[in-house]
């Protein structure tokens, strides 16, 4: 397990910010009970900040694009947006410490790699361009304990290269294993002409990178 406290915020890293509900302990009861307090709300208690590049179970630690909660484990997913670059596309599992008033540390204490279809860790754009993945989100599903992550996709084109991937959200277990895939909006498909979405360039409010769920997990949003 490695540990990361807020002195560390000097170092150049890639910066994790978190708002925490201050009613936390209202709040994860009531998930119970699959209702949310009317008057909760966000406040931030601090940044903890992970050395650059740092090394975590023999992976490159970085991307960080997602985070959620799991009351049930008191844990945070965090999932990365390396595109199976450095290493296979994966999450981080962690533990957040909170002092009084602010975040004390932050532990992570788990890597795991997503799998596609046929089981296996997802290829970089080296390897087959047109099935690697851009994590964005990722979302955990305490009532049925799955868990929904979401690709971006890929657009290239250009002349002796062209490379279609739609967007994706695909649901997993804890341990990474392939569920299923939802099926998307004809217009989130990736073209190549004028139509259809651009790489990087989708509007925030219909991109697939950004996944809420219902209270009682049976609708994404």
């Amino acid at each position: 397990m490695q540990k990361f406290s807020h002195l560390m915020r000097r170092i150049p890293a890639l910066l994790l910010i978190l708002f925490l509900n201050p009613i936390l302990g209202v709040a994860q009861k009531s998930l119970n009970t699959r209702q949310i307090p009317w008057n909760a709300h966000l406040k931030f208690l601090g940044q903890c900040i992970l050395p650059y590049n740092m090394n975590f179970r023999g992976t490159i630690v970085g991307g960080l694009s997602g985070i959620d909660y799991n009351p049930q484990k008191n844990e945070y997913y965090l999932i990365s947006d390396d595109r199976s670059l450095k290493n296979p596309a994966r999450f981080y599992t962690a533990k957040i410490y909170l002092g009084p008033h602010s975040i004390d540390s932050v532990a992570l204490i788990g890597v795991t790699f997503l799998k596609n279809r046929q089981h296996k860790t997802y290829p970089n754009s080296s390897e087959d361009p047109s099935h690697t993945p851009d994590p964005e989100a990722l979302r955990f599903d305490h009532f049925r304990n799955r868990m929904i992550w979401s690709s971006e996709g890929e657009r290239i084109v250009r002349p002796g290269k062209v490379v279609l991937e739609d967007p994706a959200i695909t649901e997993i277990t804890p341990s990474g294993n392939y569920l299923d895939t939802f099926e998307l909006p004809s217009q989130l498909r990736m073209q190549p002409g004028h139509t259809g979405p651009r790489r990087n360039k989708l509007p925030r409010s219909k991109l697939p990178g950004y996944l809420t769920l219902t209270s009682d997990s049976k609708y994404n949003t």
